[in-house]
């Protein structure tokens, strides 16, 4: 699985777009409070952390991930919950 991201992250230099990407659709999801975007953004972000967590001094680098991710568990069960409301 390392060699994946190794290579999508340090032969086909997908580092930067995929962090610019990342970026853009984390606040496009905060300003929409998309769970969908958020999720997305998530995904973007994992690779680059397992790429920089390989090295010991950024280990701490594959939690990077879970922002977007408990944000995006944030924003479904909020938006869960209005709709369980509006049908009481």
């Amino acid at each position: 699985m390392g060699t994946i991201f190794v290579l999508l992250i340090g032969k086909l230099n997908l580092f930067y777009p995929l962090l610019i990407s990342s970026g853009i659709l984390f606040l496009f999801a905060i300003a929409k409070k998309s769970w969908v975007s958020m999720l997305i953004s998530g995904c973007l972000l994992l690779p680059i952390s397992w790429y920089l967590s390989l090295d010991a001094t950024t280990s701490w680098a594959k939690l990077i991930p879970m922002l977007p991710v408990m944000l995006t568990v944030h924003f479904f069960y909020k938006k869960e919950i209005k709709s369980f409301e509006i049908n009481l």
